[in-house]
């Protein structure tokens, strides 16, 4: 008979979208709401990304970002905090650089397969009672045996206005017009990802985010997580 695999007590949910989408805004607010741990995989990326370019490692090499990969320790923590050998990094994986090299990051398939590989390991963490992860592949690739999958949908405007917001608050400027060009530029780029095309579930739910607010929305993913067949969260009533 063969052992049970640990990892089944830790539920997730999966929000998968587009850049700009607001899934993280959700993913962040819905674990929140459950005690959960939030999982970025989009920062798990991105803090890749930081460590080959202060390693001087040539983003376009899977060897390379292979080899990479295998030096440093890669930790998460409930909030969705991500640290690098003992380093947490924030605005570092907000800058336009990291922006270009995390692109390169995530075309390498062997490089998505073995960080994802270290996600998945959160689930056998002790204190990690249930998973929040958002991203673009997080319920198709990343935890395909995820008990709710959601992906946010949101047209290219409501993205748009967000991500120009995002980024004037961090003092970056921009347009409207080339925040679009640049969201279409990387909606075409993340289509050629093949099994990790950001894209809804068969067996997943579509939430239309363009004009709902973050309680609205967050309190329609409670709604679904609540009506998961055989399925209660600790925290929840």
């Amino acid at each position: 008979m063969p052992a049970e695999d640990p990892s089944q007590n830790c539920p997730v949910v999966t929000l998968d979208g587009l850049s700009a989408s607001g899934k993280s805004t959700l993913a962040r607010a819905l674990a929140r709401e459950l005690g959960w741990f939030y999982l970025s995989s989009g920062d798990w990326y991105r803090a890749l990304a930081w460590a080959a370019l202060e390693q001087g490692v040539d983003t376009s090499s899977s060897q390379a970002l292979l080899g990479s990969l295998s030096k440093i320790q890669i930790n998460g923590h409930p909030d969705g905090s991500v640290e690098i050998d003992n380093q947490f990094l924030d605005d570092e994986l907000r800058v336009p650089d990291i922006d270009i090299a995390v692109c390169d990051v995530a075309d390498h398939v062997a490089v998505r397969e073995a960080l994802n590989d270290r996600m998945r390991a959160l689930r056998l963490v002790t204190h990690v009672s249930g998973i929040v992860a958002d991203g673009r592949d997080a319920g198709s690739v990343i935890f395909p045996d995820a008990c709710l999958k959601v992906f946010v949908d949101t047209n290219l405007e409501a993205r748009g206005s967000r991500r120009l917001a995002q980024m004037q608050a961090s003092g970056i400027e921009a347009t409207a017009g080339s925040v679009q060009a640049a969201l279409v530029e990387r909606d075409s780029r993340d289509a050629q990802r093949g099994t990790s095309a950001p894209r809804p579930m068969r067996e997943g739910k579509v939430l239309d985010n363009s004009h709902l607010t973050v309680e609205e929305a967050t309190g329609c993913l409670l709604t679904w997580v609540k009506s998961v067949s055989g399925f209660k969260p600790r925290s929840l009533s």
